[in-house]
């Protein structure tokens, strides 16, 4: 598993997300070299798409072994965003329980009787351009992992869990198409490989990079500077919008 830990190490990189490029991540975030080029394309672009820096753990990249590489994002990474948001207008949270007698409530915060049922989370995020609040509810049986923090802490761990969610939907334009770890426990493992023979892939990225070069050129001709040859990226390709 690769992770997101750097010690001593300094550079542009570790506080600006558009200085990353394939070098830097395969060197610190990918140094065993699981990852493929596509997996690693897709990583970068959402970190300079959405600013993230995994430096400072606002975003991960996952690789187990030869599975899909996974990227998620923090709770911490979804709060700051929206609260960017100059429509942002504060949040709800709290947890939906079932009381002995049969009654389901949904109560703010995460404390209730030990006798109640925890059936889930739920979230209300308010917008200043919008008349009603986003509402979620997320299902405490489609989380629950039963493992660490969900065995420790569940009615906390799925509070967020609706709470990112609704930010999500609140907040597509900053947060929208990323996922904390709680989410992607259960989600289905991604598939970015391209829908392409290895020759077609091949050709297409020797074409990209040689426009690059002639973009360079030109480029130097107008101002005498370069960019160094190590950060011509080692592909090109636009990564392919996943699904969930």
């Amino acid at each position: 598993m690769t992770n997101n830990k750097l010690t001593e190490h300094k550079g542009d990189f570790l506080t600006n997300p558009q200085a990353l490029t394939a070098n830097i991540i395969k060197q610190y975030l990918d140094p065993q070299g699981k990852a493929s080029n596509e997996e690693l394309a897709y990583f970068i672009a959402t970190c300079k798409e959405r600013n993230l820096n995994p430096f400072t753990e606002e975003v991960y990249f996952i690789k187990h072994g030869t599975s899909p590489a996974q990227i998620v994002v923090s709770k911490d990474a979804f709060m700051k965003r929206a609260e960017q948001n100059s429509n942002f207008d504060g949040f709800e949270a709290g947890v939906v329980i079932e009381t002995p007698e049969g009654e389901i409530k949904h109560i703010s915060g995460t404390i209730h009787s030990k006798k109640s049922t925890l059936l889930g989370g739920w979230a209300k995020v308010y917008r200043k351009d919008r008349s009603f609040p986003i509402e979620v509810d997320a299902d405490f049986a489609a989380y629950n992992t039963g493992k660490s923090m969900w065995a420790k802490m569940p009615a906390l761990m799925i509070r967020k869990v609706a709470l990112v969610s609704a930010m999500r939907e609140a907040f597509s334009e900053n947060v929208g198409g990323l996922y904390t770890s709680d989410e992607m426990a259960q989600a289905e493992p991604i598939d970015i490989t391209p829908q392409e023979t290895q020759e077609e892939v091949r050709a297409r990225k020797m074409l990209q990079i040689e426009q690059m070069k002639q973009e360079q050129a030109k480029m130097q001709q107008k101002s005498d500077t370069s960019y160094p040859e190590e950060e011509i990226p080692l592909f090109g390709e636009e990564p392919e919008e996943l699904t969930y």
